[in-house]
């Protein structure tokens, strides 16, 4: 149990490396929800100006409402 209580420099080094990691992580990779959510973004974005906006009309963005609805908007 003493070895569990002991502060080295080794196990201080190892905290530091480990909170870094943590917070650095996001800065360099996305997560696979962030990149499924761009493409939808983007299939919406490439859908409204082929399809609805020569109608006058949108989709708005799913992420504003949470995903619990999708709206059609009239852009008259």
């Amino acid at each position: 149990m003493d070895y569990a209580d002991r502060l080295t420099w080794h196990i201080i080094l190892e905290n530091i490396i480990e909170i870094l990691t943590i917070y650095i992580w996001p800065i360099f990779f996305s997560t696979h929800y962030q990149r499924v959510v761009k493409r939808l973004l983007s299939f919406i974005e490439t859908e409204n100006s082929t399809i609805y906006y020569p109608q006058s009309l949108s989709v708005s963005n799913p992420v504003k409402s949470a995903f619990l609805f999708v709206s059609l908007n009239s852009r008259a």
